[in-house]
């Protein structure tokens, strides 16, 4: 899908520079709050929309080993719109369908997660870490990015 305007970024083969892309944020912002939804309302049958946390996000990207790509001193906030760059990459260079990020959500989500805040935060966090780890696998094998993150 061709999006004027984000195509130089979308092209980028710099991980960071797609992870630090404002406008990326912005799009991916939705796209996470409605993947999770999605997961939500389709597979554990709970109405009513979320906001995914920030903290989930920001946690999911460090045990997705991601956190060290944007530096030591980048703001919490600014790791948490880096996971939303990060799907909405994903999704506008078709390295992941919606359907697919849904289904891969799913697999680490129960109904018993939604009983509790706590346990759905944690699950929640599992479950972005693995979408982040997928995505990352999937950049790598196509050789989207010039170096990734030794560490990765």
């Amino acid at each position: 899908m061709k999006i004027v305007g984000i195509e130089q970024i979308l092209n980028s083969k710099s991980l960071r520079s797609i992870l630090e892309s404002k406008d990326l944020a912005h799009l991916g912002d939705f796209l996470v709050n409605f993947i999770y939804t999605s997961v939500r309302i389709g597979y554990l049958k709970v109405s009513g929309s979320i906001h995914v946390w920030d903290i989930c996000l920001r946690t999911a990207m460090e045990l997705a080993n991601l956190r060290n790509v944007l530096g030591k001193k980048t703001k919490p906030d600014k790791v948490a719109d880096a996971a939303e760059a990060l799907v909405a990459y994903a999704y506008f260079t078709e390295l992941m369908g919606l359907d697919e990020m849904v289904e891969l959500l799913a697999q680490y989500m129960q109904i018993d997660h939604i009983k509790s805040k706590i346990r759905e935060k944690e699950a929640c966090t599992e479950a972005f870490s693995k979408l982040f780890i997928k995505i990352i696998e999937l950049a790598s094998r196509d050789k989207r990015f010039n170096q990734l993150n030794q560490s990765l």
